[in-house]
């Protein structure tokens, strides 16, 4: 990412109502989220360390409070028999239609896995492409 996307991004958020954005994650609140889930993809470590999450788009990225609660809630149901079918994302949150939206850690892009009509599909094709394209 670079110092313009990051200053195009930090400029768009803060724009936001008070109530559409979240407090920063501190350093220790990420370190220990890490500790537990695994790393944090880069460009989302830093926009919940700069930003901390909310309202892109129409969509909301989880603060790193409502991070790990996702992470709980998709493991839980990923492991059901007919739960999550994508295992390899790391969930950044949920729509709007209570799907996980997440960044695919092989590919980089942010997916959503749709329980309504089934499959797994592409909003961004990374991370920082979904934040500047809902800007």
């Amino acid at each position: 990412m670079t110092p313009a996307q990051q200053s195009q991004i930090r400029e768009a958020h803060s724009a936001l109502p008070e109530g559409c954005r979240y407090v920063p994650a501190t350093s220790e609140q990420l370190s220990v989220f890490e500790a537990e889930f695994g790393a944090i993809p880069a460009d989302l470590r830093w926009f919940l360390g700069v930003c901390g999450g909310g309202i892109v788009g129409s969509e909301r990225i989880d603060d790193i409070t409502r991070l790990r609660k996702s992470h709980l809630k998709f493991r839980r149901e990923a492991a059901m028999a007919n739960g999550w079918k994508k295992k390899d994302v790391f969930v950044v949150g949920w729509d709007g239609s209570g799907n996980p939206m997440g960044i695919d850690q092989v590919t980089g892009q942010v997916v959503v896995e749709d329980h309504d009509f089934g499959g797994v599909h592409v909003i961004a094709g990374s991370f920082i492409d979904f934040l500047l394209q809902k800007r």
